[in-house]
């Protein structure tokens, strides 16, 4: 049967049905007006109670609006593939002319429709004269600053040498009581050792261990040498599989347990001399530093080097007393403060330059993370009035915050309003999290964050956002593809976030504010009883719960949701999730998903991971016209159902560890926008599609570890000069590289002959 307002815009009279279409097209204009708006009043930063309440409403109105033009456009959809589908059943004689008509007679809901909208133009008035006698059309009001924008991390070895400044003699210190009694070859007393060093948050705890870790004297001494980092939960497997594969060099999936993990380590460190940095020590239980260690004994001496903004890092009795970490000497502060206003250029220090840097020096407390993200401000430009503007921002003398957090805050309302949003979002995920960047765009383009410009896709204007982001020091870059918030910025973007964004990671979080649009719920947590979210746009829920008890998200307008286990089939079966854009299943044992998953026609992400079981795709997938991106790993499906290459903006396939997949299908070439195709560890697929070439605007192919070792002739159609390729034997790869430019040449030649 066709949905109501389907029916009623196929069968109204004319005149009602432009009628609503016109208020439709005047909704989506007046939307983009009030969302211009609320940057403009954003960008300039106004500090005032009555202006942020206004602008608050006006941010719920946007939503509004959103939420009715979802609809509609969800109604569109539907209608059209139940024409579609009506029309081949008419055919074929299944459901008859009279039928098919009289399916589409009650127009209650269109009329329902128009009234909203009417509804929302006649608020949107109502907050515009609002506006006026709050007296935003000038230049009035308190401002917090101008426009601009910011880089930070979870934490890896690796560092970036142009970025340090001073610390030599706190290294020096710490290389000493690390090769205390490691250089001879007599049985040294202090089998294992751990040296900590404690110091506030920003003050260059990991930089130091990082230029210990790369010290020559460090790597001349010691036979293996691993990093980790802890982040506020002490995970004993986690850090123990990571150390192995530091040791071994492999990857430690194929681990399952800590004691397999551990016998692996203890054989590869007999007789070795062994270094260790344990970054961002938190807290941890009582035996988590001997668990630790215990594999780790049977190497001939071990030394560790642990940072901590606490004393708990001490706790372990091989320690040493702490190296106290001390703010930056201020001629120090003054190097690495011009570095990042010049972006490392010998610039002739100007006079007001230098007055102006004191000062700022002084404010930021010789905390170099602080001293990096005002830097990268001012480098945005180096006109003096605007210098001073920064050094005279009212928010360095805010009582409410200490002055590590005054300064980042001066930052924050640097950034541009576009990637303010996008910024806060990040701390949804608890303290630590490696946010892995691609997930992170799609979320953002669920929630409107990214809007294509021109020729750009809103995933290139997402690859952009985090470039600048970490440019200007607000995360961090940690492995190939992943980023994470250094613990200072992540509990400034959650002071700023208010009760927008929440994490439940204990029963002390579980209470959730009624103002909630962003919810995490860690393992083994719950909200309080009393939860009853009404504005929630995000949800990721990562406790298994049983097949009927979910958290009920039936009026609830979700644009993320994320689940692990039979919770999924109970949400996807009996919510309505229209207005999703993003979905995340995970840990599903059946063997199955819903077909109802097919009904969320506005969806542009899916992602399915570690559901082992799963051994099929819906048949109706074709019906997820919006989907971009299409992520499966850890799952058992055997080959792609061929109605997956009727969905033509897919922009990203994804499949890793698909143990099972032996074939995919024809008729790939028919995904004309397709950009990566990547085929991971997918040992039992031996071939690509015969139209596999036809993909002719794919740029990245990624076949790492898979089974594929020859490809199909029209692979030489695929655009060379574009195209990198990821995971092939060096042999394949040149092959495939030569009868790339084989043909180009070919062409050309023709082309030369033709003239």
């Amino acid at each position: 049967m066709l949905s109501t307002i389907g029916k009623a815009l196929y069968l109204i009279p004319r005149s009602s049905r432009d009628g609503l279409k016109e208020d439709i097209e005047k909704l989506d204009k007046k939307l983009r007006r009030i969302q211009a708006t609320i940057e403009e009043v954003e960008h300039r930063n106004v500090h005032d109670e009555a202006v942020n309440l206004w602008l608050q409403e006006l941010k719920c109105l946007a939503s509004h609006a959103q939420d009715i033009l979802d609809d509609y456009h969800y109604e569109m959809l539907q209608s059209q593939l139940e024409v579609k589908q009506a029309g081949k059943a008419i055919l074929s004689g299944q459901v008859s002319g009279v039928e098919f008509n009289n399916a589409m007679l009650n127009h209650t809901s269109s009329s329902l429709l128009i009234e909203q909208i009417r509804k929302i133009n006649g608020r949107f008035d109502e907050i515009s004269r609002d506006r006026e006698a709050l007296q935003l059309t000038n230049e009035e009001g308190k401002k917090r600053g101008g426009a601009s924008s910011i880089n930070l991390s979870l934490s890896s070895h690796l560092m970036n040498k142009d970025d340090i400044f001073g610390r030599n003699d706190d290294k020096d210190k710490i290389i000493d009581l690390l090769l205390f009694g490691v250089l001879g070859d007599e049985e040294s007393k202090d089998h294992l050792r751990v040296i900590p060093i404690l110091g506030m948050g920003g003050i260059g705890k990991t930089t130091l261990a990082q230029m210990v870790y790369h010290d020559l004297s460090i790597k001349s001494s010691f036979d293996v040498m691993a990093w980790v980092c802890a982040s506020p939960d002490f995970d004993i497997i986690r850090l123990t599989k990571e150390i192995c594969e530091f040791v071994t060099g492999d990857s430690g999936n194929s681990f399952c347990g800590l004691s397999m993990i551990q016998q692996v380590l203890q054989e590869k460190l007999v007789g070795k001399k062994m270094f260790l940095v344990v970054d961002n020590v938190w807290n941890f239980q009582q035996n988590d530093w001997e668990m630790l260690f215990l594999p780790l004994r049977v190497a001939k001496l071990v030394r560790v080097l642990v940072t901590s903004r606490n004393e708990v890092a001490t706790q372990s009795p091989f320690t040493v007393s702490p190296h106290r970490l001390d703010v930056l000497p201020e001629h120090e502060c003054l190097k690495l403060l011009y570095h990042c206003a010049f972006g490392g250029k010998e610039i002739r220090k100007i006079q007001w330059s230098l007055d102006i840097c004191r000062q700022i020096i002084k404010k930021c407390g010789g905390l170099p993370l602080v001293i990096k993200c005002i830097g990268r401000v001012l480098h945005c430009d180096t006109d003096k009035y605007h210098w001073r503007e920064i050094l005279d921002n009212e928010l360095w003398e805010s009582d409410e915050l200490d002055p590590i957090f005054c300064a980042l805050k001066v930052s924050y309302y640097h950034l541009p309003t576009k990637l303010r949003d996008c910024f806060l979002f990040c701390s949804l995920f608890p303290k630590g999290s490696q946010l892995r960047k691609t997930s992170i765009i799609y979320m953002w383009m669920a929630h409107g964050f990214l809007q294509p410009r021109g020729r750009k896709r809103a995933e290139d204007i997402g690859e952009e956002y985090l470039a600048e982001l970490q440019m200007r020091s607000f995360i961090v870059p940690h492995t190939k593809g992943s980023f994470c918030l250094h613990d200072v910025i992540y509990d400034l973007a959650r002071s700023l976030s208010g009760d927008e964004i929440h994490t439940i990671v204990s029963k002390k979080s579980s209470h959730v504010p009624d103002k909630i649009q962003h919810l995490y719920i860690k393992k083994g947590n719950n909200p309080c009883e009393s939860f009853r979210p009404q504005l929630l746009r995000t949800l990721f829920d990562a406790t298994q719960r049983p097949y009927d008890s979910f958290i009920d998200v039936q009026d609830i307008k979700l644009r993320v949701l994320g689940l692990i286990g039979p919770s999924v089939i109970a949400l996807l079966e009996h919510s309505r999730l229209r207005h999703l854009r993003y979905l995340a299943i995970m840990e599903f044992n059946g063997k199955t998903l819903p077909e109802s998953l097919c009904l969320l026609y506005h969806l542009q992400t899916l992602e399915i991971t570690r559901c082992y079981c799963l051994s099929e795709l819906p048949k109706t997938i074709a019906n997820l016209v919006n989907l971009r991106y299409l992520y499966i790993a850890y799952v058992g499906i055997g080959e792609l159902p061929v109605t997956l290459w009727k969905i033509k903006k897919l922009q990203m396939l994804r499949l890793k560890e698909c143990y099972n997949l032996r074939m995919v299908p024809l008729g790939i070439s028919d995904l004309a926008d397709l950009h990566t195709l990547q085929v991971k560890s997918c040992k039992q697929l031996k071939e690509l599609p015969a139209d596999t070439g036809g993909l002719i605007n794919l740029s990245v192919l990624d076949l790492s570890y898979s089974g594929i070792r020859t490809f199909p002739p029209s692979m030489v159609l695929l655009k060379s000069a574009k195209l990198v390729l990821v995971g092939l034997p060096d042999s394949v790869k040149k092959q495939l590289y030569l009868n790339l430019v084989d043909v180009y040449f070919t062409n050309l030649v023709q082309v030369i002959h033709s003239i």
